[in-house]
């Protein structure tokens, strides 16, 4: 019985932080261009990912994503990422891939383990698509673990949240790091 219980804890505990994000964060408000966001154990400040369009609504092709922080500690407002933080740590490459309209592939400095996809879905719409947990899946967000102890942040972990693009279910996958 304590089992049962235990693993309906957990159940529920992973349905509320693939929605709202883990206790005590803010998630940023939804907006059309957001595409996805990651919060970290370091503080409740968070990065955000938004897709630009260009006047008729398609990605940009030159920048097609704009990173950011939501300073949630220090009231809210919103500030670039530094250029240390773009090379080293939250910042995005893309490339747009060939014989596809709006289509890019993106990787993330916070990860090399995994392929994304940035595809537009309609006018002025577009989501970043990966695998988690061997399902193909619309990425909603990430919370990487980092021990911050040293003077370099070493990553843990990174958890991935999204929905499955077949069932529509939420998918989760745990990444553990070499570090």
């Amino acid at each position: 019985m304590k089992k049962v219980i235990i693993l309906l804890i957990v159940s529920f505990g992973f349905l509320s932080y693939s929605i709202k994000g883990y206790p005590g964060y803010t998630v940023p408000p939804k907006t059309k261009k957001l595409l996805f966001y990651i919060q970290r154990n370091h503080n409740r400040n968070t990065i955000v990912y938004d897709a630009i369009f260009d006047k008729s609504g398609n990605l940009d092709k030159k920048n097609p994503i704009n990173v950011y922080w939501i300073r949630y500690q220090e009231y809210g407002q919103t500030m670039p990422l530094r250029t240390i933080e773009k090379l080293f740590a939250y910042g995005v490459k893309s490339s747009k891939i060939k014989g596809k309209q709006n289509e890019y592939k993106i990787n993330l400095v916070a990860t090399d383990k995994r392929d994304f996809l940035l595809k537009q879905e309609a006018p002025f719409k577009a989501a970043i698509y990966t695998k988690i947990n061997e399902k193909p899946a619309k990425l909603g967000h990430l919370y990487i673990f980092a021990d911050n102890s040293g003077f370099w942040p070493k990553v843990k972990y990174i958890e991935l949240f999204g929905k499955d693009t077949t069932t529509g279910k939420r998918v989760y996958e745990k990444m553990l790091t070499d570090q």
